[in-house]
């Protein structure tokens, strides 16, 4: 039996190999996953002939659960939660290790030698970290977890102090391995050191963590190998270790950034240039201006017919898929685009960036499943050389990866990083929902390029009604014009000076309080504020959305600590029929509670939840910092409200200077 399961290891070691080396290319990859997958049954199969078994029934149960367990998320999970789905994978693998490190540790203790106590110490510490490292990915690929960096003063400096205290604790339970304090405390500080590891990364490096959980999961494997004296194990996880390692190598000479930068340097915080104030992507998306024209090119916009017109005529078009083509499932529809084209003698190209999505292959794999041939597939050393020659380039949900800001903005965060050349092409199509930015949280340029026009909408409804219109034999020619815009629905402020005086003239104020409210610690000056409002005999009452801020109740609370009467607190039930007779509603830092867009926009998430129907008050001052989204991460049309005014600034401070205007009267 011994002799079975080595030659059950050595071949399923060879399978892996063989499997590893055919993922190489888009044409082989589909045959190296199942060598890889048949491997891993003969694995299995072999390691269940071990001679240390005396029992199938724990193993066969486990087995049944394990494979219910995969197959459900395989039918279950969608292609754009893939990366989430292989984080929690990596942390499932690492948790096993951990789970196997912890037992023979517990069995055996200062039986087991000094070099499988070093291995089970350097187990518990990768496995520990790759745990909570790959939930922290996943939770931020599924944004239950904000996306962008989240960092402290002194993080690094922490971390590598936590390192260095890990690596420590390994060498002290070599030494004294008896001491189980020790070892639990090292479990410990590994799986908090896995949340801060991942913490500080944004989302925009999320393909290069995904690599590097995978390695480090292969390292954990690999020392458990050591630890259990495995070969197959010792032999998995070194190649495991190794091609993740290279992979995320490879991730980042794509984006231009080492692995350094990766994990320590915060990458996506992005300060907009003072005094800028962009506009909302609601607002670009309804064709409003800025307040101000400022002599800037300007979105030009295009229609679904304009585009079928333009693809029908060409000759040649390359089609960019990205993360917004993943999000909207559009690669079937795209499939289908694509070849409609083709029966009409058009040469068509799919441009693939490295880092394109967010995982490693990630648009290959969904254009495979959609049918579309790998021959079709170009990446972006070969696909650059041809923009120039194309008529159109339709660039689908792609961001970052096509802004020419990379070759010559030094400011910009992604400089360096290798593009696709997209703003070479004759014709510049962008399917976009609105101007949003990518995962850098900075404006791409392409998008107000003097060749670019922007396809606003869902990417699979606007690539069906592009195909619905290339096969319209009645399909006419409409000039490519950009269109006029509707009258100003832009940002417009106001200062305390001026919102001073629309209440010295209002009658009856509304005031919507929010978490801006409370994170500015403003409750107290805003209830001195509705004090000086009654004592001009001008009726004020108070807002309360059910959910506004961040626990029931919470602005209840404050207002009550602030000396507001609950008389004045109308929950929002009753207020909102109130709002059409204010003369002014006073928004303090709530955002998704009173957003027009959940009552018709179906595209967003906020989409049928009861709002305050601030919009419909007769004056709108919005007291806010800035434009940023709130907890949703959307924009709130209400701040391009035709009735509204933006009061920038701290809360607490902009009403403050507003008391102080009208208690000097």
């Amino acid at each position: 039996m011994t002799i079975y399961l080595q030659l059950a290891y050595l071949l399923s070691a060879a399978l892996f190999i063989l499997g590893i080396k055919s993922m190489g290319s888009v044409e082989t990859a589909r045959r190296g996953m199942n060598l890889a997958a048949l491997g891993m049954l003969v694995a299995i199969a072999g390691t269940l002939m071990h001679k240390d078994i005396v029992s199938y029934k724990w193993i066969i149960a486990a087995l049944l659960v394990g494979a219910t367990i995969g197959t459900l998320m395989s039918l279950w999970i969608p292609m754009t939660a893939v990366p989430q789905r292989t984080a929690l994978s990596h942390a499932g693998g690492a948790m096993a290790a951990v789970l196997i490190g912890v037992a023979e540790y517990y069995r055996h203790g200062i039986d087991l030698g000094t070099i499988r106590t070093a291995m089970v110490g350097v187990e518990v510490l990768i496995g520990g970290l790759t745990v909570t490292g790959s939930l922290m990915a996943a939770a931020k690929l599924q944004e239950l977890l904000p996306g962008r960096p989240i960092t402290f003063k002194g993080q690094n400096y922490f971390n590598f102090i936590l390192l260095a205290g890990m690596i420590g604790l390994v060498v002290a339970l070599v030494f004294v391995p008896a001491m189980s304090t020790i070892f639990y405390l090292l479990l410990a500080l590994a799986l908090v050191f896995g949340l801060l590891l991942v913490l500080p990364i944004g989302a925009a490096d999320m393909p290069v963590v995904i690599a590097l959980l995978n390695s480090y999961a292969g390292l954990t494997d690999a020392a458990m190998g050591f630890m259990l004296d495995n070969r197959i194990q010792i032999i998995t996880g070194s190649l495991d270790g190794a091609s993740g390692f290279i992979l995320a190598v490879i991730m980042c000479k794509a984006m231009n950034r080492s692995i350094t930068n990766v994990l320590f340097g915060a990458f996506g915080q992005v300060a907009a240039p003072s005094g800028a104030m962009p506009m909302p992507a609601a607002a670009v998306r309804a064709g409003a201006t800025p307040a101000a024209d400022d002599g800037k090119p300007k979105v030009k916009k295009i229609t679904p017919e304009q585009t079928a017109f333009l693809c029908r005529d060409a000759k040649r078009v390359i089609i960019v898929p990205g993360y917004g083509m993943a999000a909207a499932q559009a690669q079937h529809v795209v499939g289908e685009f694509a070849s409609m084209l083709k029966s009409r003698d058009i040469s068509i190209k799919f441009a693939i960036h490295p880092v394109a999505g967010r995982m490693p292959g990630h648009m290959n794999v969904l254009l495979a499943e959609a049918g579309v041939p790998y021959t079709d597939l170009v990446e972006m050393e070969e696909i650059n050389s041809e923009f120039p020659h194309a008529d159109v380039a339709i660039v689908i949900g792609a961001n970052d990866t096509t802004n020419p800001a990379a070759r010559h903005d030094k400011s910009s965060p992604i400089y360096g990083m290798p593009i696709l050349d997209v703003d070479k092409a004759k014709n510049i199509i962008v399917c976009k929902r609105g101007m949003a930015p990518g995962f850098a949280g900075i404006d791409n340029e392409l998008y107000i390029h003097e060749k670019t026009r922007m396809l606003f909408g869902d990417a699979k409804d606007s690539i069906s009604k592009v195909i619905n219109s290339v096969k319209d034999p009645n399909l006419k020619a409409a000039p490519l014009v950009e269109e006029a815009a509707p009258p100003a629905t832009g940002v417009k402020k106001i200062d305390t000076e001026e919102a001073a005086k629309v209440f010295r003239s209002a009658k009856n104020v509304i005031v919507v309080p929010g978490y801006g409210m409370a994170a500015a610690q403003a409750q107290h000056i805003v209830g001195e504020f509705t004090e000086i409002l009654k004592k001009r005999k001008i009726s004020v009452k108070f807002a309360i959305h059910p959910v506004a801020g961040r626990m029931p109740g919470h602005m209840n609370v404050l207002l009550a600590e602030a000396g507001v009467p609950y008389t004045d607190l109308v929950e929002m039930e009753e207020i909102n029929s109130e709002f059409p007779h204010a003369d002014v509603a006073i928004v303090i830092g709530a955002n998704d509670t009173t957003n027009p867009a959940a009552r018709h926009d179906r595209r967003s998430p906020i989409f049928g939840m009861p709002i305050l129907d601030v919009d419909k008050a007769r004056t709108i001052i919005v007291c806010k910092r800035s434009m940023n989204p709130g907890f949703a991460g959307i924009d709130n049309e209400l701040y391009i409200h035709q009735n509204t005014r933006m009061l920038f600034g701290d809360a607490k401070d902009s009403m403050t200077k507003i008391v102080k205007i009208l208690g000097a009267d």
